[in-house]
């Protein structure tokens, strides 16, 4: 009998103060997201006041950057494509 697979769990890690104000004009508050698929780091997703950024594992100098409106346009053409 074939053993049955074991599914990897995705483990969300999130860093945050018990209120984050993400509105606030020069703030330095951002809400920090550790994505791990069981104890491999994916990478970080970092959501800010202006902008949301994806920084993959061991890449420490170059992220995906968008504003807000940009990150929308992304996921709705994703939504789109279902």
């Amino acid at each position: 009998m074939p053993r049955a697979k074991r599914r990897k769990t995705t483990t969300v890690v999130v860093d945050q103060a018990s209120s984050v104000e993400l509105t606030k004009r020069g703030s330095a508050n951002s809400l920090n997201v550790q994505v791990r698929s069981g104890n491999k780091l994916l990478g970080n997703l970092v959501m800010g006041r202006g902008s949301v950024q994806w920084w993959p594992d061991g890449n420490k100098t170059n992220a995906l950057k968008k504003s807000w409106p940009a990150f929308v346009k992304i996921l709705e053409k994703a939504m789109s494509n279902r």
